[in-house]
């Protein structure tokens, strides 16, 4: 459940103000490829939510003087990224056959929108991205048959497989598309709500 990891700081706010469903989004782009994967993550905020967002930096973050400054964003951004890395030392949310040993994080990186500077009072929507990036120490079918990505319950999640990957079984996500792009599966849905897909896989002889 990263989100809550990442969202320390605006959380407690928005789930005070109104419900989330309309006015808070969240999706996750999982890439996977021979040597590591990337993980994209896209949150937006909209209306009071948005507006909750910004007075909360201010507050807590900031000065308190009802305007978001570029320091503040600054100071967000460093924060974020420092937690999210933090939180993925201490646990990795991609692990396969049930062990994490040979993936590791090389990149965290954070792009807080600019949209979030000038008024606490303003409803204009943000739109916020991280990006995660891991390696691998040995060829993706090499490290197993399964995969799990421990992710936020009820979001919504795209997963590319490496080409020559062949999906065999998926479990946790309810799927809306499983599409075919660039000769890589593609696997499009939701999280469901113990937040964590199982992939099964193995190379496709026909594409090896």
């Amino acid at each position: 459940m990263r989100s809550a990891l990442i969202l320390a700081l605006a959380i407690v706010c928005i789930m005070a103000v109104v419900p989330t469903s309309s006015a808070y989004s969240w999706t996750n782009e999982i890439v996977l490829e021979e040597d590591g994967m990337s993980w994209d993550y896209t949150e937006g905020y909209t209306g009071q939510v948005a507006t909750a967002y910004r007075s909360f930096i201010d507050s807590e973050v900031g000065n308190d003087d009802d305007h978001v400054s570029a320091w503040e964003l600054m100071k967000v951004d460093h924060i974020t990224r420092n937690r999210f890395k933090e939180s993925l030392m201490e646990e990795l949310d991609v692990t396969f056959d049930s062990s994490s040993e040979d993936v590791h994080v090389t990149d965290v990186d954070a792009e807080i929108s600019l949209d979030v500077l000038g008024s606490t009072s303003k409803t204009d929507g943000i739109t916020n991205m991280y990006f995660v990036t891991y390696s691998f120490d040995r060829n993706f079918f090499d490290m197993g048959s399964s995969m799990v990505f421990d992710g936020e319950p009820e979001t919504e999640v795209a997963i590319t497989l490496p080409a020559g990957a062949k999906l065999l079984s998926y479990d946790g996500i309810k799927i809306k598309t499983i599409d075919t792009k660039d000769n890589r599966t593609v696997i499009n849905g939701f999280f469901e709500e113990e937040g964590k897909v199982t992939i099964d896989f193995t190379r496709d002889e026909v594409e090896a």
